[in-house]
């Protein structure tokens, strides 16, 4: 599989970046699913793929730094109208939200086990102050876990075992977490990593307050094979 970073930041996006948004193709190159679609997501997607190529969407969580993009999307595929709805997996709540993706270029999904043209996708409902889950992504024998966002909660590091790769929410540093936050901290997904045993750790949902290397340096104190994940990077799975 192959990992294209669309967009890194959260809750919002810093000058000239955009908050998450996530492209992982097979090797083949049949199979290419969007994982979260934030402000500034759809922009960089198209860099690098045609608006018909998708075989799916999938939504972590209707946070508007996660899914705003998908407002948008709409009107291009409107302007390139694909042969069936493009299928969408997202949480049921917060309702209000879900009721914007209730158009005719969506095709809504639960968030149950699915098989996605050759990926083989499970889910793991998350700790966050809305309905929020992890994904666990298999192909060619690979593994992609992807947390969204969570703060740390049971059973976590058993879905993430031993995964070729790990996405993680570092939305904030040691000083500003607390067991009732939102998110991880940077040093909590090297913890997840070790404890998964996991190959390789990026780390993503980077808050514009912070700097990168402090939180990429909070990580590694904790797993060495820790990095923050840039903008246009690619990463083979």
């Amino acid at each position: 599989m192959k990992l294209t970073i669309l967009g890194n930041n959260g809750p919002y996006p810093c000058t000239g970046g955009a908050c998450s948004g996530y492209l992982l193709s097979s090797d083949s190159g049949r199979t290419k699913l969007l994982i979260d679609c934030g402000t500034g997501t759809l922009a960089n997607l198209s860099k690098h793929i045609a608006w018909d190529a998708l075989d799916a969407v999938i939504l972590s969580h209707l946070h508007f730094d996660h899914m705003s993009d998908m407002l948008p999307m709409q009107y291009a595929l409107q302007f390139h109208p694909r042969a069936e709805a493009l299928p969408v997996y997202a949480p049921l709540t917060p309702a209000p939200v879900r009721a914007l993706l209730e158009v005719p270029a969506y095709a809504l999904h639960p968030m149950e086990d699915a098989q996605i043209g050759e990926f083989s996708v499970r889910f793991f409902p998350g700790r966050h102050p809305v309905q929020s889950f992890a994904m666990r992504i298999e192909c060619d024998g690979a593994a992609f876990v992807y947390t969204g966002d969570t703060n740390e909660i049971e059973g976590l590091d058993r879905f993430a075992e031993g995964a070729d790769l790990l996405l993680a929410d570092a939305g904030l540093s040691s000083a500003d977490w607390k067991p009732t936050a939102p998110h991880l901290s940077a040093a909590g997904c090297g913890r997840l990593a070790r404890s998964a045993n996991v190959k390789r750790l990026l780390l993503t949902h980077l808050n514009p307050k912070y700097a990168p290397a402090t939180l990429e340096a909070e990580a590694r104190a904790e797993f060495e094979h820790a990095a923050f994940t840039a903008i246009g990077a690619e990463y083979a799975i």
